[in-house]
């Protein structure tokens, strides 16, 4: 494998607005009115109507979301590897969320006078039309924006350095790039298990014999691990290949309605993915030997 070839980092940049501000007046006002110390305590007050900013949010929170599902952990400044394999996906996904985002921001803007208008009902006299920035400062408020580079080699990270030492600081870059590598294999294989665990959770009982609650979301993100696990296994692993497969067959093509109380609930099928999943999670520990892999917290 190369390196260099077969893979690129990503960074990625979002600039908002939170619409939220600290008043240092009525945080004043407050302790004083209940004698309290004025440090105790912050006023934060919305700007905008809740609705205002909840398709922006939004958004730029599947931005997010979806740049770390379909990278590979890197370092800690905030780039991360990007196979050429993912790259296609990636680019044509990040840009259509670009692109979304303008046209809210665009509504959002035209719809601003209109909020502003109710932030003066809803403030009071804790309203300041100061505090409101103009809609030509919003434009810039809202972006999400996305960096690709090379991964640099050892090569490059010696090229100037005059030293007789340099083979094996050389080696010491390579030894490192491979931890990272690792590394980022690893994350992949927390992500199956972390989900097939999951899935295995939710197809228990409670303490009355009555199914625990199982939603859509537990198949939608196996459905979308299993497609994005083949473009980011840049070693080619065939044991992390064969377990995606194995995902795939036997849980991401169920339907969710067919593993809860529903008019297509069906027991037969419950058992069997109940099953497979709990299969799955003793290949996975084999891969996991120092610890238990702890389940991903369900998100409500």
């Amino acid at each position: 494998m190369d390196l260099t070839r077969d893979a690129m980092l990503v960074s990625l940049r979002i600039s908002a607005w939170s619409g939220r501000l600290y008043d240092r007046e009525a945080s004043y006002h407050v302790a004083v009115h209940h004698d309290a110390s004025t440090n105790v305590g912050r006023y934060n007050k919305r700007l905008l109507p809740k609705a205002a900013l909840v398709a922006l949010n939004a958004t730029m929170s599947e931005a997010r979301t979806r740049h770390y599902s379909n990278s590979l952990p890197w370092d800690d400044k905030g780039s991360r590897l990007l196979t050429v394999a993912n790259y296609e996906h990636y680019t044509g996904m990040m840009d259509g969320l670009r692109e979304r985002l303008v046209r809210q921001r665009a509504r959002f803007i035209e719809d601003y006078d209109d909020y502003v208008e109710q932030a003066r009902l809803d403030l009071g006299k804790l309203f300041r039309i100061g505090e409101y920035p103009s809609k030509e400062d919003l434009r810039d408020r809202f972006s999400i924006r996305y960096r690709i580079t090379p991964v640099p080699d050892s090569d490059h990270f010696i090229a100037r350095l005059a030293s007789d030492d340099t083979e094996r600081v050389k080696r010491d870059i390579e030894r490192h790039i491979e931890e990272q590598l690792h590394d980022a294999v690893g994350d992949l294989y927390r992500r199956l298990a972390e989900a097939v665990e999951r899935v295995s959770e939710r197809l228990n009982e409670d303490r009355d014999g009555k199914p625990l609650v199982f939603r859509d979301t537990m198949i939608s993100n196996i459905r979308d691990l299993v497609d994005v696990v083949p473009r980011l296994n840049i070693f080619g692993d065939q044991r992390l290949a064969s377990l995606c497969e194995q995902v795939k067959d036997r849980i991401a093509g169920v339907e969710p309605d067919s593993l809860r109380p529903s008019r297509t609930f069906d027991p037969v099928v419950r058992d069997r993915v109940k099953r497979d999943a709990d299969a799955l999670m003793e290949q996975f520990a084999g891969y996991f030997p120092a610890q238990r892999v702890e389940p991903a917290r369900e998100v409500a």
